[in-house]
């Protein structure tokens, strides 16, 4: 190799090293999209608008847009996501109930969101509250224990559906306390409350924001919630560590992914400007009036928790047999 060619080889790289770092600082240089994987209206979908909204905030010289790809079970949008280019643009809005649980439920899904998207932040969580109808004596959880343990086989718990959160949960809680409520899986929250009303199911770990009104005004009696601290929305009902369930935590979490190969200092941009924007008031009261507890963690952080989650959750699922049709 003569001098000209070290030359040549030396400004390619230069001009390389130039290109990336340009595009880099660039970043965003053109419309950017959360991607939500369900109808508008959900709490998926309220949570993808206020990471649009700080990232418009924070990213003022580029629009910022709220897409909603429903169907499939979230695969609908996690394709479109994945068929244009890996670089930050398209975030996906999810967590724990749309992209953790039903890897576990079903590994066979067409994609696995643990092996094509990267967790980027965490804006919130959401609690579930332990509750009982109006005909169930216990009111504290060792009443309730004691009471389904005395029950075995004649008390019923209602998710809104196999595979939710609200069903891993109580498996969870049937293990623990070593109950033996059976599960009646509905369709909705309000399928649920209606089961609770009339006697047809005993117990629900339900949405937090379907029940905090019929808690405070007595319709439905709650036990503890599921938070690591108690519920901004109920904060005189206890969490379920502070009953001595330790450990006992159970919430479902949401934030920002981007598709695998975004590169690394466009995730860690767009996850700076995410925790900061989680961290403004404006969006804090957003989030709690809408029954979020914010939670907020940066990519690294929050990259972890998926794996601790999916660990968690999977051999819970092994070991107790959740499986599709259970």
């Amino acid at each position: 190799m003569n001098r000209r060619d070290v030359l040549r080889l030396g400004m390619a790289a230069g001009l390389g090293a130039a290109g990336r770092a340009w595009a880099q600082e660039e970043f965003p240089n053109r419309l950017m999209k959360v991607v939500v994987p369900y109808p508008p209206g959900g709490i998926t979908d309220l949570l993808g608008r206020v990471l649009a909204d700080i990232l418009a905030k924070e990213f003022p010289a580029k629009p910022v847009i709220v897409e909603n790809k429903g169907g499939g079970t979230g695969t609908v949008a996690q394709q479109y996501i994945l068929q244009q280019p890996h670089d930050g643009h398209l975030l996906l809005s999810g967590g724990l109930g749309g992209l953790i649980l039903p890897t576990i439920l079903n590994p066979s899904l067409p994609i696995n969101p643990q092996e094509n998207f990267v967790p980027v932040a965490q804006l919130a969580e959401l609690m579930n509250v332990l509750v009982v109808g109006r005909d169930v004596e216990a009111r504290t959880l060792p009443e309730l224990v004691a009471y389904g343990k005395t029950r075995v086989g004649k008390l019923n718990y209602g998710s809104n559906g196999v595979g939710t959160l609200a069903h891993f949960t109580s498996v969870l809680f049937n293990q623990r306390a070593g109950t033996h409520f059976v599960h009646i899986p509905y369709r909705s929250s309000g399928e649920i409350i209606t089961g609770l009303k009339n006697g047809d199911i005993q117990v629900s770990f339900a949405n937090l924001p379907s029940v905090a009104a019929l808690v405070r005004s007595g319709s439905l009696r709650a036990i503890a919630v599921t938070g690591a601290r108690r519920a901004q929305a109920l904060p005189d009902v206890p969490t379920l560590v502070e009953l001595g369930m330790e450990d006992f935590v159970a919430t479902g979490w949401l934030g920002g992914y981007a598709p695998v190969g975004t590169p690394q200092a466009n995730i860690d941009k767009l996850s700076d400007a995410i925790v900061k924007g989680g961290r403004q008031p404006e969006n804090i009261q957003r989030l709690q009036t809408a029954g979020f507890e914010v939670t907020v963690r940066g990519h690294a952080d929050f990259a972890a928790w998926n794996r601790s989650e999916f660990v968690k959750w999977n051999e819970l699922a092994r070991r107790e047999n959740i499986r599709p049709e259970a």
